[in-house]
C-alpha cells in the first residue's frame, strides 16, 4: 500500500509540473561562486558599427555562478548587448562588469575608432592595396581580425581599413584608401591591438597616387616587426602584468 501511495504521489507531482509548462530540476550541488573576476583585455578597440565580445575570467576556474552585470559610462559612444560591446560613435568610454554572485568588479576602456563616411564631395579618389601582411613574424589571417585592426591614416584622418579576402584559396588583405585629392596625401599604416592600449606603425609610408598597388598573384608586402614604432593611449588601463602577458599569446592566431 505504501508503495502504491508513493507512486500516486509522484505521478500527481509530475502532472502538476507538466500542466504548468515547466519542469524544475533540483540542483545536485551548490553553485560555485567566484573569488575573483577579471576582464583580461583592459582596452577594447573597435570601429563604429563593429562589435566585440568582452572576455571575462573567473577564479577558481570551476565557477558556475558566472552571471555578470554590465554597464557603460557613456552610451553615446558604445552600447552593450549582454557581454558584447558595439561601437556607436568615435570616442572613449568605460565598460564596468560586476559579478552577480560575489559582487567582484572590474572595468576596461572601450576605444571606438571612426568609421569611414565616404562622400563623393570629400573623398572622390581612391587607391587599393592588395597585400600580404605579416605581424611580428606571423601571417595576418582572417582570424587575426579578432585581435588586430590594420588602418590607413592621413594625419589623424581615417582613410581605410584592411579587410581579409580570399581568391582561389589564397588569403589576402584588401586595403582601399580614400582621399579628397588626386595625388600627394601621405598615408601611414597603423596596427591597432584590440585588447591593449597599443598602436604600432608600419614602416611603409605611402604617397596617395590613385593607383593599384600589388596584384592577387604578386601581393604587396606589409611587414610589421619588433622594431616598429609604437605608442600607448588610454586612461591608465592595462597595467596588470599577468593579463598583459596572456594577451600577447592571443594577439595573432596561427601558432
Amino acid at each position: 500500500m505504501r508503495k502504491i501511495l508513493a507512486y500516486i504521489h509522484v505521478v500527481i507531482i509530475a502532472c502538476v509540473m507538466v500542466g504548468c509548462g515547466e519542469f524544475y530540476e533540483f540542483p545536485t550541488s551548490e553553485p560555485v561562486p567566484a573569488n575573483q573576476m577579471k576582464l583580461p583585455r583592459k582596452v577594447v578597440n573597435l570601429v563604429v558599427g563593429d562589435s566585440y565580445r568582452i572576455p571575462v575570467k573567473f577564479t577558481p576556474q570551476e565557477v558556475t555562478a558566472d552571471a555578470v552585470w554590465w554597464e557603460l559610462a557613456d552610451s553615446s559612444v558604445a552600447r552593450l548587448v549582454n557581454d558584447t560591446v558595439v561601437g556607436v560613435a568615435q570616442g572613449q568610454t568605460v565598460a564596468y562588469a560586476t559579478s552577480v554572485a560575489s559582487r567582484a568588479t572590474d572595468s576596461c576602456l572601450v576605444n571606438v575608432l571612426p568609421t569611414m563616411y565616404v562622400s563623393p564631395s570629400s573623398y572622390i579618389y581612391d587607391m587599393v592595396i592588395y597585400a600580404q601582411a605579416t605581424i611580428h613574424g606571423k601571417p595576418y589571417t582572417k582570424a587575426s581580425e579578432d585581435s588586430l585592426i590594420v588602418c590607413a591614416y592621413c594625419n589623424d584622418d581615417l582613410r581605410g581599413i584592411g579587410v581579409m579576402r580570399n581568391w582561389m584559396g589564397r588569403d589576402y588583405m584588401e586595403l582601399r584608401v580614400w582621399s579628397p585629392f588626386e595625388y600627394g596625401d601621405i598615408i601611414d599604416l597603423r596596427c591597432y591591438h584590440r585588447g591593449k592600449a597599443l598602436v604600432e606603425l608600419f614602416p611603409n609610408e605611402l604617397i596617395f597616387d590613385g593607383e593599384t598597388h600589388g596584384t592577387l598573384s604578386n601581393l604587396y608586402q606589409l611587414v610589421l616587426d619588433d622594431d616598429a614604432e609604437e605608442y600607448d593611449f588610454g586612461l591608465g588601463f592595462g597595467s596588470d602584468d599577468f593579463y598583459e602577458e596572456e594577451e600577447e599569446q592571443e594577439l595573432v592566431p596561427g601558432d
